[in-house]
C-alpha cells in the first residue's frame, strides 16, 4: 500500500469515528463542536460559535456527500410529562413507551445549495428520572441511502419532544424526491419517521 493511499484511508477512518453531535435541551442552548468536509482528501475543522439561536455546531456528513453541511440539533419539550401521560392515558404499569407523532422537512420544495430543516416529534413515557435517547438522521433517495447525516445521544425525561436539525444541501445535488429518515432509540424502544422533500 502506498503512503498516499494509507493517509487517505486513515483520514477516512478518523472522519467516520471522530465526528459527533451535541444535543440541546432547548433552542437557546445550541452549542458544540463540529467539522466540515471539503474535498477528497478532506479536513477536520474545529469550530466554536456564540450564535446560540443558529445552532453552534457546523459539521460534516458522516456518509460522504461533499458539500452537505449539518447544523446542531435543536430540541424543545412541547408537552410536559403530565400532559403527555394524560393524552395517551398512560399508566405506570405500562413501563417505557416511545411513540412517534410526526416528521416533516421544510421547505417541502427547494433547490441545491439551500437550507432545509428536518423535524421529528415523539412522546416518551415511563423513564423514571430520564433515559438515554439516540437520534440519527439519514438522507435517502428512493431505496438508496445517500448519506448518514447525524447521530446524537442525550438524556430525555418524560414528555413530548420536538427535535429539529438544519442542513445545507450541496450545490450539485441531483434533482428529484428525497427523504430524511429519523430513528429514535432507547435501550428498550425504537421508532422511526420519514419525511419527503423535492429538489428542483
Amino acid at each position: 500500500m502506498t503512503k498516499f493511499l494509507h493517509c487517505i484511508l486513515l483520514l477516512a477512518l478518523v472522519l467516520s469515528s471522530s465526528i459527533y453531535w451535541c444535543g440541546c435541551q432547548t433552542y437557546g442552548e445550541a452549542a458544540g463542536l463540529g467539522a466540515a468536509v471539503g474535498s477528497v482528501a478532506g479536513a477536520v475543522i474545529g469550530h466554536q460559535s456564540g450564535h446560540a439561536l443558529e445552532g453552534a455546531a457546523v459539521g460534516a456528513v458522516l456518509g460522504g456527500l461533499a458539500g452537505l453541511v449539518a447544523h446542531d440539533i435543536k430540541v424543545r419539550q412541547a408537552k410536559s410529562a403530565q400532559q403527555t401521560a394524560a393524552e395517551y392515558n398512560y399508566q405506570a404499569s405500562q413501563g417505557e413507551k416511545l411513540l412517534f407523532e410526526r416528521a416533516e422537512v421544510l421547505p417541502p420544495t427547494t433547490t441545491p445549495g439551500n437550507m432545509i430543516e428536518s423535524t421529528i416529534q415523539y412522546a416518551l413515557l415511563g423513564t423514571g428520572s430520564g433515559v438515554q435517547v439516540t437520534e440519527s438522521r439519514t438522507l435517502v433517495k428512493g431505496n438508496q441511502v445517500i448519506a448518514e447525516l447525524s447521530t446524537s445521544t442525550m438524556t430525555r425525561t418524560d414528555g413530548t419532544w420536538v427535535s429539529s436539525q438544519q442542513f445545507r444541501l450541496p450545490p450539485n445535488l441531483t434533482p428529484g424526491e428525497y427523504s430524511i429518515l429519523t430513528r429514535v432509540t432507547t435501550r428498550l424502544s425504537s421508532i422511526s419517521g420519514s419525511a419527503s422533500f423535492i429538489v428542483n
